[in-house]
């Protein structure tokens, strides 16, 4: 299935345009978009970005259909809903319109992602996306608060569910720390897991006791210590969490009577860090100061070591959705440095350059961590069977797929790198991508 499938009035040869500029994108990421697409195809791409029936509606609608069939295919019974905002800087685009505040003098907007992971960590794709400035061209409807990014992604959330056999996960951050979220309508398979931190009311279920969140600890009980590995200041490490549970009620604001409307049903986990290692040297780096703790509001069962640690383990996904936004930004794409006209134009384009970040960050996190799964969780079927025939094996893994590309370029395995880096990847795609531009066009596909 393609990535992108326009909706509306836009002729086939608009699909093959963005597919072909995908492509162009993927494999030629450490390029400029200039020098990616080519001074005449530029124009073309451009000019659909820029197109007033285009939206990111459209752009997206091909991508989300194929996560929703990844979703299917995927291993596991759990799907991973991280939700997060990111902040675009775009004050060195002096004649950019629509452009808003950020923060001071800073001039950009803000993006609002919801990435759908599996339970091994693997990036299957986005569900939705949610775009806005500050005294801009895409502000909020009037009385609408920035908060509400929160709902609008757990209705995109339930509205996946209600067509899927899987049961999903909403996570947030300390930013989703948002009373209404707590209360607002879940589908049966929908869980929610928010980390809060706002110092309310709480009252554990099993002793009654009504504390504030930074003394409840004392009243939960004890599951051990669990290992999991995040990112911290762009480094991958490995923390040592202390876990404490039990079922507790959240109080409502002060205005608000407590019997009336605090929540049922939910189920606090706070995880603390007691220690830190670095995971390829195997260096204690643990902090004190530095240290962190997890309150974690969830839904999820907690009758068990095992379901406490799975929470734990859920939360630590959340992490993908910030390497998702360092790809767009700083890791790869350099997505600040796009040059428009005016705000419609870039949003657009950053929709499709979401689609390429997803595709680099799937194939990272493959390469290094789910080698054994489906190739198809990744690579569409032509790609599978191209690679099958250019390396004359079959291929039904991810790891078997990347080396077969990595093979394109010399790449011989060893014991010491069982798999290429990312550079040595980048350049195989490259590859990749005009053998198959030659396939395609021997059997009447390519582009006109």
């Amino acid at each position: 299935m393609s990535e992108f499938i326009t909706q509306g009035t836009f002729r086939p040869q608009v699909q093959k345009s963005l597919a072909k500029a995908y492509h162009l994108a993927v494999n030629k990421s450490n390029l400029s978009f200039s020098q990616c697409m080519g001074n005449s195809f530029r124009q073309t791409v451009s000019g659909l970005f820029s197109h007033a029936k285009m939206n990111t509606e459209v752009m997206l609608s091909g991508h989300i259909e194929a996560t929703r069939e990844r979703v299917e295919n995927t291993e596991g019974d759990y799907v991973i809903a991280p939700q997060d905002t990111t902040y675009y800087n775009y004050s060195g685009q002096k004649k950019m319109s629509g452009l808003g505040v950020i923060q001071g003098k800073v001039r950009g907007l803000m993006q609002h992602n919801v990435l759908l992971v599996n339970e091994s960590g693997l990036p299957l794709g986005l569900l939705g996306q949610q775009y806005w400035t500050r005294k801009g061209g895409l502000n909020l409807p009037k009385g609408e608060k920035e908060s509400s990014k929160w709902l609008k992604g757990l209705d995109a959330i339930n509205q996946q569910a209600s067509q899927s056999s899987k049961c999903f996960v909403a996570v947030e951050d300390r930013e989703g720390d948002v009373f209404s979220l707590f209360k607002a309508p879940r589908l049966s398979n929908v869980e929610l897991l928010v980390r809060v931190y706002q110092w309310r009311n709480l009252e554990v279920v099993g002793s009654q006791v009504v504390c504030k969140l930074p003394e409840v600890s004392s009243h939960l009980r004890d599951y051990g210590t669990e290992r999991v590995r995040i990112y911290r200041h762009n480094r991958e490490v490995e923390l040592t969490l202390r876990l404490r549970a039990g079922a507790v009620n959240v109080y409502p604001e002060k205005d608000w009577s407590p019997s009336k409307h605090k929540t049922q049903g939910l189920s606090l986990v706070v995880a603390e860090e007691i220690g830190c290692l670095d995971p390829k040297t195997q260096e204690e780096i643990f902090c004190p100061k530095e240290a962190a703790i997890w309150y974690l509001l969830t839904s999820l069962p907690i009758d068990t070591e095992e379901q406490v640690i799975r929470v734990t383990r859920f939360y630590a996904l959340r992490w993908q959705v910030e390497r998702f936004h360092y790809t767009l930004k700083s890791g790869a794409l350099q997505v600040e440095k796009l040059q428009f006209d005016d705000i419609h134009t870039l949003v657009n384009a950053l929709a499709f350059y979401s689609v390429v970040g997803w595709k680099l960050l799937a194939l990272t996190h493959a390469v290094r961590k789910n080698s054994d799964q489906s190739a198809r969780a990744v690579f569409d079927e032509s790609e599978v069977m191209l690679l099958q025939k250019v390396s004359s094996s079959k291929i039904v893994s991810i790891g078997e797929a990347v080396l077969a590309l990595a093979k394109l370029i010399g790449f011989a395995p060893s014991k010491k790198q069982p798999f290429p880096g990312v550079k040595v990847l980048a350049t195989a795609l490259e590859r990749f991508f005009f053998m198959k531009l030659g396939y395609e066009g021997s059997n009447g596909l390519a582009d006109p």
